[in-house]
C-alpha cells in the first residue's frame, strides 16, 4: 500500500513537472519564427518607375516656376534663389536622367504640377512672390521627405545613390526658401500691430524717383537716338508700383497719335538734372530710351484702350 501511494505520489510529481516545462519549451521554440529586425525586409515607400515620375516632375516645376520668378519678381531674395533653383535643378534633372536607366523620364508637367505653373503665370505683384514662395517650401518639403526616404530603401541602386547625391542640396533649398517665408511673414506682422501709427513723411525727391506729373510728356527715344513718341500717361497697381508706361505714338503735335503700353521695367531710366550741389531730383528724368523696339514697330502694336 505503501509502495504504490509512493508511486502515485512520483507520478503526479512528474506530471506537475511536466505542465510547467511544456509552455517555456513551446515558447522557446517560436521565438525563432519572429523576424531579428523588422526593418531589414521594409519595402520602399516607392518603386523606381514612382520616383522617377515624382522627381522629374517636380524638378522640372521647380526649373519653370523659377524661370518666371527671374522675370515677374521685383523681390531680389526671390530673384537670387530663384536663379539657384534654375541652375541646380537643371543640373539634377540631367543627372536623374544619366541614373534613370530604362525607367521612363517624363519630359512634361503632369497636371498638378501645370496647374501650379498657371497660377504662377497669371499672378503678379506680391500675390506672387507668396504664391511662388508657398510653392517652393511645399515642394521642397516633400522632395527632401521623397528622396530621403529613397536613399534609404529605394530598389534602384543607381536611382538610389542619385537620390543621396541630390538630398543634401534639396535640404540646402528647403532651408533658404523657410527663411524667405520667414522674412516675407515679418512685415505683415509688424504692420498689423503698427495699425495706428502715423506714416512716414517724404520732404524731398530723392535722385531716380520722379514726379508722375513731371513724366507727362517725356520723349522716349529707341537705342539709335531716334524719338519714337512721348510718354502720355503711367500705369500703377493696388500697392503703388509702376506696372506700364503709355506712349504716345506718330501724329502731329498730338493729333492722330495712338497709344501704346510698354512695361515700366522695358524703358531705361536716366537721372542726371540733379545739380551737383544737391542731393533731389529736379522730378522728371533727363532721358528715357526703350531699347528693343523701334517706331514702326510700336505703331503696329496692340492699341492700348485707356477705358
Amino acid at each position: 500500500m505503501e509502495s504504490f501511494m509512493l508511486k502515485s505520489s512520483v507520478s503526479a510529481a512528474a506530471l506537475i513537472a511536466a505542465l510547467l516545462v511544456t509552455p517555456a519549451l513551446a515558447q522557446t521554440s517560436s521565438s525563432p519564427s519572429a523576424p531579428a529586425n523588422p526593418t531589414a525586409t521594409a519595402r520602399p515607400a516607392v518603386s523606381a518607375d514612382q520616383f522617377v515620375n515624382q522627381a522629374a516632375n517636380s524638378g522640372m516645376f521647380e526649373v519653370q516656376s523659377s524661370q518666371a520668378a527671374e522675370t515677374k519678381s521685383q523681390d531680389q531674395k526671390i530673384r537670387d534663389f530663384a536663379q539657384r533653383m534654375v541652375q541646380d535643378h537643371t543640373k539634377a534633372n540631367e543627372q536623374l536622367k544619366s541614373a534613370a536607366g530604362n525607367h521612363t523620364v517624363p519630359t512634361s508637367l503632369d497636371q498638378e504640377h501645370s496647374s501650379m505653373l498657371q497660377q504662377l503665370q497669371q499672378a503678379s505683384g506680391a500675390d506672387f512672390n507668396r504664391k511662388y514662395v508657398q510653392m517652393q517650401y511645399d515642394g521642397h518639403e516633400k522632395a527632401v521627405q521623397l528622396f530621403d526616404s529613397y536613399s534609404r530603401s529605394g530598389d534602384d541602386n543607381s536611382l538610389k545613390q542619385f537620390a543621396s547625391q541630390t538630398l543634401p542640396t534639396l535640404r540646402t533649398h528647403l532651408q533658404m526658401i523657410t527663411q524667405i517665408r520667414d522674412q516675407m511673414s515679418s512685415p505683415d506682422r509688424t504692420a498689423s500691430n503698427n495699425a495706428g501709427a502715423k506714416p512716414g513723411f517724404v520732404t524731398n525727391l530723392q535722385p531716380g524717383v520722379w514726379r508722375a506729373t513731371k513724366l507727362n510728356g517725356v520723349d522716349v527715344y529707341n537705342a539709335n537716338n531716334e524719338k519714337i513718341g512721348d510718354i502720355s500717361d503711367v500705369i500703377v497697381d493696388t500697392e503703388g508700383k509702376a506696372k506700364a508706361v503709355v506712349i504716345g505714338v506718330g501724329g502731329f503735335l498730338g493729333l492722330g497719335e495712338r497709344d501704346v503700353a510698354v512695361p515700366f521695367d522695358a524703358l531705361q531710366w536716366t537721372d542726371n538734372n540733379n545739380n551737383n550741389n544737391s542731393t533731389t531730383s529736379s522730378g522728371a528724368p533727363s532721358r528715357v530710351v526703350l531699347p528693343h523696339a523701334s517706331k514702326d514697330e510700336l505703331k503696329s502694336a496692340p492699341q492700348f484702350k485707356r477705358s
